[in-house]
């Protein structure tokens, strides 16, 4: 056991020796990536996605344990409706992502935030990468079909709010000032 312990150890101490050296510069900066930005973040609680997934995996165990019939729209309606859901979600998260990566911020909320984005899908929705992953809950709940992940998504939404979304307001408001707290006025925080 504690030598499975050291050769741990010794891969995280060299993995953090050396992240200086793997991470790239960006035009910004004269260093590694973020050099310029302070080191404070928005602490989630965990990575976004892993809140739907969880949901997605609890409805499965229920829906295991104590199947409810979902009233579903005939059959090739309801994989309209899918697809559909489907679509919206990709298009809606893909944007959300482009439109980060163009304003050179990281999706990732655990890395610092470089710019408040308030163009593209964040003129409507402040989250519309977690509005994406609730129609994909939604959109996988009709394809099962498994009402439990619809009745499951109240859950998903606060987990996202307590876990992450709370978190990463706190740490744009602290960080950008009134430049996020004009946009968290002008735009809802879902749609």
């Amino acid at each position: 056991m504690s030598s499975v312990r050291e050769v741990l150890t010794r891969v995280h101490d060299f993995v953090s020796s050396q992240l200086p050296v793997l991470m790239l510069p960006t035009p910004r900066s004269r260093g590694p990536a973020g050099a310029e930005l302070p080191r404070e973040t928005a602490g989630v609680l965990a990575p976004p996605p892993v809140f739907p997934l969880a949901i997605i995996a609890l409805s499965e165990l229920l829906r295991w344990l104590s199947p409810l019939p979902l009233r579903a729209p005939t059959h090739a309606w309801r994989w309209v409706l899918v697809a559909a859901l489907c679509g919206v979600a990709l298009a809606l998260a893909g944007s959300a992502l482009w439109t980060l990566r163009r304003a050179r911020t990281p999706v990732e909320p655990w890395k610092p935030t470089r710019a408040v984005v308030m163009d593209g899908p964040y003129a409507i929705s402040r989250n519309p990468i977690y509005v994406a992953f609730l129609a994909m809950q939604v959109a996988y709940a009709w394809a099962r079909p498994n009402v439990w992940g619809i009745l499951l998504l109240p859950l998903t939404i606060a987990l996202l709010h307590w876990g992450v979304i709370a978190r990463e307001e706190r740490y744009l408001a602290k960080r950008f000032g009134e430049a996020y707290a004009s946009y968290a006025r002008r735009v809802r925080r879902w749609v």
